[in-house]
């Protein structure tokens, strides 16, 4: 290992300093086996983004940490998407979807240094969102409609994490909720309907485990729509607690689309990876192989 030179990215105010703690120990661990580790600790998410790019500009790694939560894996990724450089994901945030189906679910120096060292990377599939002629990463999951308000809602708690933040957020979100209406264009295909919400999948968890699109796969070239059509507010407190289970795919409201290229118009917002992406309209599509991980199986 020690020849091994890697980037650690933190989030420092992520898992109310978890996050750093555990940054700081990697770098300890580092010190003492000749590992060459230098620590980024970016003051917010543009910084974040800016100083990533800046560091492998001038040098190269073996391989980037990220220590924080889904956001700092989104951010990272605007960087390290077809770059080549692997992504090493630490679980030290709110809702981990990422890191759970990504890299070990582990926090300990040796383990993560040891994988670093044997394990190859392999490369994964990456959502490209277009909004106002930008470009835009996602890893995970882009969401629109009531789940992305609820992401809005959960955003603003700051007392409470975990699932329950999202329980919370689904509760004060349903009164005032309508159904909205939608413009999807899926691989050249137009419709138009109202749906509760919309989202685009490439892995198959959100929110903390919420297990949105169970089928979904980083690794076959393609996005996973999930629509939930109009229910009434006593059934989608219903349905929506057994996203938690995936069985929600059951339900006679619900259906999934297969797609390579989406364009998704309505009266709300999106959310990508739990981070603000914007309102409406926006293009997606997949990036097959763009990104380099290592994967826990």
């Amino acid at each position: 290992m020690s020849s091994t030179k890697v980037l650690i990215l933190v989030n420092p105010k992520s898992g109310r300093g978890k996050a750093l703690d555990i940054a700081l120990g990697l770098l300890k661990f580092a010190q003492k086996n000749a590992i060459t580790a230098v620590l980024l600790e970016p003051i917010d998410a543009k910084a974040a983004i800016t100083d990533l790019r800046v560091a492998l500009s001038r040098t190269t790694y073996r391989a980037v940490i990220s220590i924080g939560g889904d956001g700092l894996v989104h951010l990272a990724s605007q960087v390290l998407s077809g770059s080549g450089v692997p992504l090493f994901i630490v679980p030290a945030g709110t809702g981990n979807d990422v890191a759970r189906s990504n890299s070990l679910l582990t926090t300990n120096p040796s383990e993560i240094f040891e994988a670093i060292r044997t394990w190859k990377p392999k490369l994964i599939d990456v959502g490209k969102i277009v909004l106002n002629q930008e470009n835009r990463n996602f890893v995970q999951i882009l969401s629109t409609g009531f789940d992305a308000q609820v992401n809005e809602r959960a955003n603003r708690n700051r007392f409470v994490t975990g699932k329950m933040k999202y329980n919370f957020a689904t509760l004060a979100v349903l009164p005032a909720f309508r159904p909205i209406e939608y413009e999807l264009e899926v691989d050249g295909i137009q419709r138009r309907f109202k749906a509760m919400l919309v989202a685009v999948a490439n892995g198959a968890s959100y929110g903390g485990g919420m297990q949105l699109c169970p089928m979904a796969d980083r690794s076959d070239g393609f996005l996973d729509i999930m629509i939930l059509h109009p229910v009434s507010k006593l059934e989608l407190l219903k349905v929506f607690p057994r996203v938690y289970s995936g069985k929600h795919v059951t339900h006679p409201a619900v259906e999934f689309v297969r797609a390579k290229t989406i364009k998704l118009d309505a009266d709300t917002v999106a959310y990508a990876d739990g981070e603000l992406i914007g309102r409406l309209p926006i293009s997606v599509s997949v990036e097959p192989q763009n990104l380099a991980t290592w994967m826990a199986s």
